[in-house]
């Protein structure tokens, strides 16, 4: 286009993914929101975005460094030759693809209409450099991610290693925050955690938003409080609270009754076995729901007070360092999202 403009459609092909990939653990799974599993095959190479075709997440973008299966709730984005790659992925995220959706029942992006689109013409050196700003910060935050999921797992072993004979009721090494806050004395800025915001089986609680549209009574929490998905609990939301704020009455908010007992009360309520007994117990059949009751009085492996202590210090100091982490995270994210229009106007 002679206006220093182009049409979407000259820098990157669009395709369809496929439902049912392969069998296998060596390939991510990418669906209409990032992603959701693992497969033996892949059908996108390197360096491809992700971009949600239909329904909720209709217009969501992802990037994947290595070869994945995109299912057929989303498109793959490839950048056409003397492209950079990852340069598409941003600029896909700077168009908020959401609104160029059809459909009100079952929102829909199409091949059609992202061909269409039009951007500012940038020479490859332009495009490398923008993608390489907005990269590393992106990049430093993986690597920040990493380091928590690394401290997961280094508790998880930690907490089999352990594991002894003696055992203890749950209700002993916690107790339940039981009142509720009513919305007319929930500030709009006060932090809110509801599901959505818990990752699954991952300890550490790095996401909220604020309190502006919340309408119903709420739970508050304080930093270093267990918070437990009680709906549905087999989805494994059970983590640490960085911050204080107000949850979803769908959420236990677990104190733990002797401080040096947090870290051990933490494993324990986000193992697989404590989990695994919630799911049991749930009430309903659709929705089920676990009770604190009923959690309270499983027993988990008891080290004695001295190793308990140990391993809470062992804990602290991992959840001090996942915490400074998730701290610089969303510095870095706000940074990156500050410079996006400003790299690619």
């Amino acid at each position: 286009m002679a206006d220093g403009h182009v049409t979407l459609g000259e820098l990157v092909a669009f395709s369809n993914g496929r439902s049912r990939p392969a069998e296998g653990t060596a390939y991510t799974t990418y669906g209409a929101n990032g992603v959701i599993a693992v497969s033996g095959g892949f059908n996108a190479g390197p360096r491809a975005t992700v971009i949600g075709r239909v329904g909720t997440y209709c217009g969501a973008v992802h990037y994947s460094p290595d070869r994945c299966w995109v299912t057929d709730n989303a498109i793959i984005a490839t950048a056409k030759e003397d492209v950079n790659p990852r340069y598409v992925y941003y600029l896909l995220k700077r168009l908020g693809l959401n609104r160029y959706r059809i459909g009100s029942g079952q929102p829909l992006l199409t091949h059609g209409i992202l061909n269409r689109l039009t951007v500012r013409r940038l020479s490859r050196a332009e495009q490398d450099a923008a993608a390489s700003v907005l990269g590393a910060l992106d990049d430093k935050i993986a690597l920040n991610g990493q380091i928590a999921s690394c401290s997961d797992a280094l508790i998880r072993a930690r907490y089999e290693e352990s594991a002894s004979t003696s055992r203890i009721p749950i209700g002993a090494l916690g107790e339940s925050v039981r009142s509720n806050v009513p919305p007319h004395l929930i500030a709009s800025d006060e932090n809110y955690i509801a599901l959505e915001h818990m990752p699954k089986r991952h300890m550490w609680l790095s996401a909220w938003t604020d309190a502006s549209a919340v309408t119903s009574a709420k739970k508050c929490f304080a930093p270093g409080d267990v918070l437990f998905g009680k709906l549905r609990p087999y989805f494994h939301k059970v983590g640490l609270a960085f911050v204080d704020g107000v949850a979803s009455t769908d959420i236990l908010v677990v104190r733990p009754k002797e401080p040096a007992h947090r870290g051990w009360l933490l494993a324990a309520l986000s193992s697989d076995e404590v989990v695994a007994h919630a799911s049991a117990i749930g009430d309903g059949t659709r929705m089920p729901r676990a009770g604190w009751q009923d959690i309270a009085a499983f027993e988990v492996p008891w080290p004695g007070d001295d190793r308990a202590r140990r391993f809470d210090e062992f804990a602290t100091a991992l959840t001090r360092r996942v915490e400074a982490a998730t701290s610089e995270s969303t510095a870095l994210a706000n940074l990156r999202d500050t410079l996006l229009p400003e790299l690619l106007p």
